[in-house]
């Protein structure tokens, strides 16, 4: 039982796609998902386009880039082809559990920040 906080569950995958909305469509055609969120330029993110699907508690969510020449995402697309890129999880504590992890000698490769909109605030760190 860790002493720094809880790990509740895990929360989603993160795939990087070459068409993200083509992937959740068909999640949701053939394998009964449903829509769950969109991120992308009608919401004022320029570079990437997000397409979240929910399936009981499974949460999948494609990530694609609007230029075809874009260093992270495109790159990582050309040398991979699509795939999972990141899987989140829920935790009690996330500045003690970033703080220990960091002790420990993990890499943080992003340190926590925060991103809102009109139904609240969800706060990550990689």
């Amino acid at each position: 039982r860790p002493d720094i906080g809880k790990f509740y569950a895990f929360d989603h995958l993160t795939f990087y796609v070459g068409n993200a909305k083509q992937a959740a469509s068909f999640y949701i055609t053939r394998l009964g998902f449903t829509p769950l969120g969109y991120k992308g330029l009608e919401t004022g993110s320029r570079k990437y386009a997000y397409h979240a699907v929910k399936q009981n508690r499974i949460i999948l969510v494609f990530v694609s880039p609007y230029e075809p020449n874009e260093e992270e995402i495109g790159h990582h697309l050309v040398k991979h082809g699509d795939g999972v890129k990141d899987v989140a999880f829920s935790v009690e504590n996330l500045e003690r559990i970033v703080a220990r992890a960091k002790e420990k000698g993990a890499t943080i490769i992003r340190d926590i920040w925060e991103e809102s909109d009109f139904n609240g605030t969800v706060r990550f760190a990689v």
